[in-house]
């Protein structure tokens, strides 16, 4: 996750507890969305990339 998501421009935090699938992402609605981040994440090889709320 923190490389599919680690460098993009307005994600400020990734918390991944360790051997867990979910995470948590701190970032600016102002510069990414959330459908965003997931198509990075399938774009990197994460094909069941989700957002839950």
């Amino acid at each position: 996750m923190r490389g599919a998501l680690g460098k993009v421009d307005g994600i400020s935090q990734i918390d991944i507890k360790s051997g867990d699938k979910d995470f948590t992402v701190h970032y600016d609605a102002k510069k990414i969305k959330p459908a965003d981040m997931v198509g990075k994440l399938v774009a990197a090889g994460k094909a069941g990339a989700k957002v839950k709320s």
